[in-house]
């Protein structure tokens, strides 16, 4: 009941502080599509509403303040891909065979596009995309709390997927989301906010396993790879990786093992499940031959597979290979560099050295990394593409690498000033050869017997006498 009061009063005090903060609105906005309030107290009604409300009070908000200032920096490769994606996305709309589920789909694209463009030209100060990134992982970890409750009272819930979407949907979302969480943790300096960052990962990495879902399990030991790789060689670093990996496998039950272990079986093995997958990215395939610059529609998948004798509306069980047959091969390129190029700009950073100055942009450079390389690795093995959590925490890492070389940017412009700047004290100070000739006395001549000759008391020559 008390969630219940608390998603509506949010609703109306995000709503109206939106209108003067868009960002107010921002956050619980993102929130509530990563809480999904409408399933989690779904007894009390609808409250699908909810997200409308925040979304129109947003956009309503942005355009009074103008649209923000659109400046991208040096992300601008990350921004240009995912609105390249959202135009190929359009276009492949505007020419599907069923334009109605095409253009259901891209409202629901623009759902996730529009609020992103809020926050890059809205969000300018470090304090604003930390509070994102925390609204992210603490909204998951909160459902991962609601998980894990009904996994005590007897009910594995998570295994049946969460806010419609199935178990391996909503394994996707926890793993990019765990990788945020990870970032957090390092970003954390107070032991409260490291306490809570770090119990929203633990929630949030069991509620991953009980989902079952291979295509997670492998986009977890991804992470565990890239992490032990950005992460530095520091022993509390490392005993932390090392008691993650332990707590994984010894929550890892004979069920689980055996269910993952299909992954990497023989194609005798191989359980029904596992070679349905190549199967339908076999056909995938075979659409994209045909249709390869814009595909079928955005989709439309689902409704043609029965004429690859597959049963109506069956998904092709991977973002890549789904997105490749529905908006075509430049769409599907334009979303895989959105999240590539994030983590390539994002890497460096993650890699320096750690200091006073740098210690936020580097935690939250390795969290958004693990949750782009997590998100790019499951998604191969689940259809997810309209899921909105990794857009997100794509968008901290595009406002971290637009901060930071901006402050790169400026330290070196105000470094040439003070060098130009210093030269030309040094030149007016100095005197130049010509100025000194000018200012050295001339001596005077006058004329002697024999010719002209140098008077030393006088500094001037005279004439001496056979003049």
């Amino acid at each position: 009941m008390i969630g219940y009061v608390l998603s509506y009063v949010i609703t109306a005090l995000a709503s109206l502080a939106a209108l003067r903060r868009p960002l107010i609105g921002l956050y619980a906005y993102v929130g509530f599509a990563i809480l999904r309030p409408q399933f989690i107290f779904r007894w009390a009604g609808d409250l699908s509403n909810l997200s409308l409300i925040l979304g129109v009070a947003l956009l309503a908000g942005w355009a009074i303040n103008g649209f923000g200032k659109w400046e991208p920096g040096r992300s601008k490769p990350v921004v240009y891909a995912l609105l390249t994606y959202t135009g190929c996305y359009i276009a492949s709309a505007s020419l599907a065979e069923f334009t109605d589920a095409s253009f259901k789909a891209v409202l629901e694209l623009l759902k996730i596009v529009l609020p992103f463009c809020v926050g890059l030209t809205m969000i300018k100060e470090e304090r604003e995309w930390k509070t994102l990134l925390w609204v992210i992982v603490l909204a998951q970890g909160y459902v991962g709390f609601e998980q894990n409750l009904n996994y005590v009272r007897g009910y594995n819930t998570a295994a049946d997927g969460f806010g419609g979407m199935d178990n391996n949907c909503f394994g996707v979302s926890l793993v990019t989301v765990f990788g945020a969480a990870v970032g957090l943790v390092l970003i954390s300096r107070k032991w409260w906010e490291r306490a809570a960052a770090g119990t929203a990962a633990a929630l949030i990495l069991h509620t991953t396993l009980l989902t079952f879902s291979r295509g997670a399990m492998i986009g977890l030991l991804v992470i565990g790879v890239t992490a032990f790789i950005t992460l530095p060689k520091r022993p509390a670093y490392v005993a932390w990786i090392l008691v993650a990996a332990l707590v994984a496998v010894r929550l890892t039950g004979p069920q689980l093992l055996a269910r993952y272990s299909t992954v990497v079986a023989s194609s005798e093995e191989r359980d029904g499940s596992a070679q349905s997958r190549l199967d339908l990215w076999a056909d995938t395939l075979k659409v994209i031959a045909t249709q390869p610059v814009l595909g079928v529609g955005p989709a439309n998948w689902r409704l043609i597979s029965y004429r690859y004798g597959w049963p109506p509306g069956k998904s092709a069980h991977s973002v890549w290979m789904e997105t490749g047959a529905e908006v075509g091969v430049p769409g599907t390129l334009a979303l895989l560099a959105f999240f590539g190029f994030a983590a390539l700009r994002l890497w460096p950073l993650a890699r320096k050295k750690v200091t006073s100055d740098n210690y936020y942009q580097v935690g939250a450079s390795i969290g958004v990394i693990l949750g782009a390389v997590g998100f790019i690795t499951s998604g191969q093995f689940v259809s997810v593409v309209g899921l909105e959590a990794p857009y997100y925490i794509v968008l901290v890492g595009v406002i971290v690498i637009r901060d930071v070389h901006a402050h790169a940017d400026e330290a070196a412009v105000s470094q040439v000033t003070a060098v130009t700047t210093g030269a030309a004290v040094v030149r007016t100070v100095s005197p130049t050869a010509p100025a000194a000739a000018a200012r050295r006395p001339t001596r005077p001549k006058v004329a002697s017997p024999g010719g002209t000759r140098l008077i030393p008391e006088l500094g001037v020559r005279s004439q001496g006498r056979g003049a």
